[in-house]
């Protein structure tokens, strides 16, 4: 797991500093964004859709992991209650802190602590924990902040529009085809999935600024301790108290509820013209606490 750490902490540090000596712009980034949503990514997904082995263990897993991940926002959102907040700081501290980066951060951390095999079910994982519940609340958020309409059809367009949930969605239908399909045809399609990770990383230390940190380092402080301290330790006590103990299914939802916020929902955050400054410097410092403090939640399993 630490050489997984090690390299995710390589590829953001060469993304940010490209940033930092301008060899990388907007018309650049922008390509490798489009390359990463609508081809590595839906080719990871599709690839690790169809060879995952998923069973009602599994789907169970996932379920009580949304619960425990929408449970640090729900909390989020009271605190900011509590506190009397502006509505655009509450909107932002409980929608990031119910969404964590299961894909881009989590799977390379999940495949050098557990193996392909878990890495795998990590991206069916992925869409029914964050991607899926994202694509319903975006246009939620988004009326919300005054950018749009919230409506079913623009829920089912944003999901039938993602390549991500076509992905899933074909993965899944060949899966319950009983036609084996030959492993030799899956070599170009592996190929491009394993640009995925690296690129996916890369854009995120592209997009990092540290800049937000000293205005907003008390709700950013906030925000993660939603996100990453207490829907973990939900889990890890339901874990505990209900199941009597981890197993390597269980250690991967808790790297994956213990994940920094998302970076889309930070972009949906931004769109909505909600505290952009918040969202920007929980991804930022997210992403450093979590090589921190995922191996202390794994020491503790």
């Amino acid at each position: 797991m630490l050489l997984a750490i090690y390299s995710v902490c390589v590829f953001i540090f060469i993304g940010y500093i490209a940033k930092l000596l301008r060899l990388v712009g907007d018309k650049q980034s922008g390509i490798l964004l489009g390359f990463l949503l609508n081809f590595a990514l839906p080719a990871q997904i599709f690839n690790g859709t169809y060879h995952a082995h998923i069973d009602i263990a599994f789907l169970y897993v996932c379920l009580i992991s949304l619960f425990c991940s929408l449970s640090g926002g729900v909390v989020l959102f009271g605190i900011g209650k509590i506190l009397k907040l502006h509505p655009h700081s509450i909107l932002t501290l409980s929608f990031m802190g119910a969404f964590g980066n299961t894909l881009f951060l989590g799977l390379p951390i999940v495949n050098g602590a557990l193996g392909e095999d878990y890495a795998n079910k990590v991206i069916i994982y992925d869409q029914i924990v964050t991607g899926i519940p994202i694509a319903f609340l975006a246009p939620l958020i988004l009326s919300l902040g005054g950018k749009g309409v919230f409506s079913a059809k623009a829920i089912g367009l944003r999901l039938f529009r993602s390549p991500l949930f076509l992905a899933l969605i074909s993965g899944l239908i060949l899966k319950l085809i009983p036609l084996e399909i030959p492993d030799d045809l899956f070599i170009p399609l592996k190929s491009l999935a394993l640009t995925a990770t690296p690129v996916a990383l890369f854009a995120i230390g592209v997009q990092m600024s540290l800049k937000g940190i000293k205005e907003e380092w008390k709700l950013t402080s906030l925000l993660l301790f939603g996100k990453m301290l207490i829907a973990p330790l939900v889990l890890f006590l339901i874990v505990l108290c209900g199941f009597g103990g981890f197993n390597d299914l269980w250690r991967m939802a808790l790297i994956e509820v213990a994940m920094p916020p998302v970076v889309s929902a930070g972009a949906i955050v931004i769109k909505a013209g909600l505290n952009a400054k918040l969202a920007v410097s929980a991804i930022a410092f997210g992403i450093l606490l979590s090589f921190a403090s995922v191996p202390l939640w794994l020491a503790i399993t």
